[in-house]
């Protein structure tokens, strides 16, 4: 049920992409406590982004979950902008991130909601 989405100017080769979304696939799940076979992430870069006018790299984040623990968010955001430093070298000052807890009745998979 979570999801992690991942835009960023960046240009990646397929090789980069394929193990930047399997990391965040294990981040996510260590991260929420959720088991991994629930999580789901997405990646597209080489998007045309700025931010505050300049396109150095960059990245939007979102993260989306049922019942996201909002007292954690600061947490989360603190985890998410390191793994992003770690992983592209992408400053934390040029990252924002989204985060979304939804209802169990908001949120489909396998032709049912949670």
């Amino acid at each position: 049920m979570p999801y992690f989405q991942i835009q960023t100017n960046l240009n990646m080769s397929s090789e980069q992409q394929n193990s930047l979304v399997k990391a965040a696939s294990t981040e996510i799940s260590k991260l929420l406590s959720k088991p991994e076979s629930y999580v789901m992430v997405a990646l597209q870069s080489n998007v045309p982004m700025l931010f505050a006018g300049l396109d150095n790299p960059t990245a939007l984040l979102t993260l989306k979950s049922i019942r996201l623990p909002t007292e954690k968010t600061e947490v989360f955001s603190q985890a998410l902008c390191l793994f992003m430093e770690n992983q592209l070298q992408i400053p934390k000052e040029r990252i924002y991130i989204d985060f979304a807890d939804l209802t169990g009745s908001m949120w489909g998979w396998n032709g049912r909601t949670f």
